[in-house]
């Protein structure tokens, strides 16, 4: 009775373990799948909601995001149309340290020019969040 007792406690915490391991992983894709979707967002001009999403999943300070919103409405105005239409975007890699810090990457493809964009993501107690978010021209990371 005892060996039987032993194997089903057993069984029981090996169950738990390997299900909250399922939620951390799906935890992670939700992220990855919010980053994907902010990019189709941006790709089709819906900075309103591509940011709205962001806000939703970060702990990046809320004025901040109001802020960068507001500098990319402004930059598709006067910057992006120089580069041409927005054509699509494509995700390139993911870089991770250890199983906590992992940063995506994306090229933003113009008809002229390209934009990096790049989002860290924490594993923190409560789950993974988007912890920087950002958009450049440099394209070093990428090249190494």
């Amino acid at each position: 009775m005892t060996k039987l007792f032993t194997v089903t406690f057993l069984s029981l915490i090996l169950i738990a373990c390997g299900h909250k391991t399922q939620l951390i992983d799906k935890d992670k894709k939700q992220l990855d799948k919010v980053c994907d979707t902010f990019m189709e967002f941006f790709t089709k001009a819906k900075t309103h909601d591509a940011f709205l999403l962001l806000r939703k999943n970060t702990v990046v300070d809320l004025n901040t995001i109001d802020t960068l919103q507001l500098t990319v409405d402004n930059q598709m105005k006067s910057t992006f149309p120089a580069f041409g239409k927005m054509l699509s975007y494509e995700f390139i890699t993911e870089r991770k340290i250890k199983d906590f810090i992992v940063k995506r990457f994306y090229i933003l493809r113009f008809e002229r020019y390209y934009l990096k964009f790049d989002f860290t993501l924490y594993k923190a107690k409560g789950g993974w969040t988007i912890t920087h978010f950002k958009y450049e021209e440099e394209l070093f990371e990428l090249l190494d």
